[in-house]
């Protein structure tokens, strides 16, 4: 199958925002073993969207459009493709009622523009937005001028993200027929995506299942995916790729696909039993609010305290670590909670404001004793705040782990 994406909006031309849709969309296809040919940006011009849809059709087998289906008069991503299919737009009574009930749950009125996002045309099957209000379009051409499938997803990379993977990457795979495509994410942390590709290179050039690594937010992830003609031939190799990347990357490994780490760390600590009491000095609470993200199953949350304190520029090494253990200490002492952490970044800036230093992570707690370790930093203060976080998290999640095996 061969794809071309289209990322529409003036805003994309104009460097106010960067692609990050095509990226994905790009490693998603790859991932989904779809042959990407082209990526390409439109504004918020109807002609030539048009003429931009016609040209991917004809060289295409399905075009992937990001972006220009909000309820403004310079959204036309619905007008370029009505006009392609040479069908006229339709409101959908059921789209308008969910509309009209998204802002009521939300103490507001639908402003009138917005029905323009119940639009439908006869030859679309509408793809459901649960986060947003702009329902996606899957819109299947069998005429004389035109031969191929259209989909169209808002801009929003996170209401994007989820609709590709909950709906139009599924219905994508159904039209490929008898070729069955299998994936999986893995997810790591702890590791750098060096480090990790090394660890698996031969697996990254072997030629089924495919392997490809991916830096994120989060870790590492790691992407396997099989292709064959028969479903039990890609579940095997997917299996076999599953096996090959959890005997290298094993004790890097948190999660998989849909798992985040606030969740998987929250599931940890609910089932150890255990309680947790943070201080942060210095990655600006990062750590405290991915604990608080997701909500506890029980009443009573584990993170029993969360407190962020200024970045303290005067510590040396020595001091850091000094303070880092005491703070622990006394958080969990105070609190009571099965675990203390503790974070303190020293360092110091450059001229460019990015800090040369390193975060001391103290963890104490019942079930692994006292431990100090350290990562080293180079950043600018968001990324050193969101980097000592997840060192932090990484060693609250060893501890969980080792809890349970023993």
């Amino acid at each position: 199958m061969r794809a071309w994406a289209v990322s529409i909006g003036s805003e994309l031309l104009s460097g106010q925002i960067t692609d990050t849709n095509a990226t994905f969309l790009a490693q998603e296809c790859a991932a989904a073993g779809i042959d990407l040919i082209r990526v390409t940006q439109v504004g918020d011009d109807l002609q030539a969207l048009i003429d931009t849809l016609r040209q991917a059709l004809a060289e295409a087998d399905v075009v992937i459009c990001t972006g220009g289906i909000g309820p403004t008069d310079d959204d036309l991503t619905r007008e370029a493709i009505a006009a392609v299919a040479g069908e006229e737009p339709l409101t959908d009574p059921e789209l308008l009622r969910e509309l009209r009930s998204f802002f009521a749950n939300r103490g507001q009125e639908m402003p009138e523009r917005n029905a323009k996002q119940a639009w439908v045309i006869p030859s679309s099957t509408t793809l459901p937005n649960p986060v947003g209000t702009a329902p996606g379009w899957l819109v299947k051409l069998d005429t004389a001028e035109h031969h191929g499938t259209i989909i169209t997803m808002p801009g929003v990379p996170r209401e994007m993200y989820r609709m590709w993977r909950e709906q139009a990457l599924p219905a994508l795979q159904a039209m490929t027929g008898s070729h069955v495509i299998r994936s999986t994410t893995i997810k790591t942390l702890g590791i750098g995506e060096s480090a990790a590709e090394d660890r698996i290179h031969d697996l990254v050039l072997r030629a089924q299942p495919v392997v490809a690594t991916y830096a994120k937010d989060d870790g590492v992830h790691v992407r396997i995916t099989a292709a064959s003609d028969s479903a039990d031939d890609a579940d095997r190799q997917l299996a076999q790729g599953i096996h090959d990347i959890e005997e290298r990357l094993g004790q890097y490994i948190w999660g998989r696909d849909n798992d985040t780490l606030p969740s998987v760390l929250l599931e940890a600590l609910e089932h150890a039993r255990a309680t947790v009491a943070v201080v942060e000095a210095g990655s600006g609470g990062a750590l405290s609010a991915m604990l608080t993200s997701v909500p506890s199953k029980d009443p009573t949350h584990p993170l029993l305290d969360g407190r962020v304190l200024p970045l303290d520029l005067a510590l040396s090494q020595e001091q850091a670590v000094e303070r880092a253990q005491d703070l622990a200490r006394r958080a969990r002492e105070e609190t009571g909670a099965t675990i203390g952490i503790a974070i303190v970044v020293f360092g110091g800036f450059d001229e460019r404001q990015v800090l040369h230093g390193m975060a001391a992570v103290a963890v104490e707690s019942d079930l692994d004793g006292t431990e100090t370790t350290f990562v080293g930093l180079r950043a600018t203060i968001d990324d050193v705040q969101r980097r000592s976080a997840l060192h932090a998290a990484d060693r609250l999640r060893l501890i969980l782990k080792e809890s349970v095996t023993v």
